[in-house]
């Protein structure tokens, strides 16, 4: 959802409910709008983070390595080590 604003905000693309208005909005990038078209793909290539994805896969596994580091000292106790003999 937050990306849309952006997307638009940054002259990267357009956003329209309404399925008329898009098929003219298209129709008019591959006529007399295609200096607009060229222009949002210049503007979305200056937004682009092709490396993004790999960072996002990167901060989930530090998260889960933390998660583990948490959670192994707890399987330390059981509930049969607990118990009297």
């Amino acid at each position: 959802m937050g990306n849309v604003p952006y997307v638009v905000n940054n002259g990267a693309g357009k956003f329209c409910k309404d399925p008329n208005k898009i098929a003219q909005i298209v129709a008019d990038w591959f006529g007399p709008k295609a200096g607009e078209l060229q222009e949002m793909a210049q503007n979305a290539l200056k937004l682009a983070k092709p490396d993004a994805v790999f960072k996002i896969v990167h901060d989930l596994n530090e998260l889960v390595r933390q998660k583990e580091k948490v959670i192994e000292p707890s399987l330390a106790f059981s509930s049969t080590s607990l118990s009297p003999s």
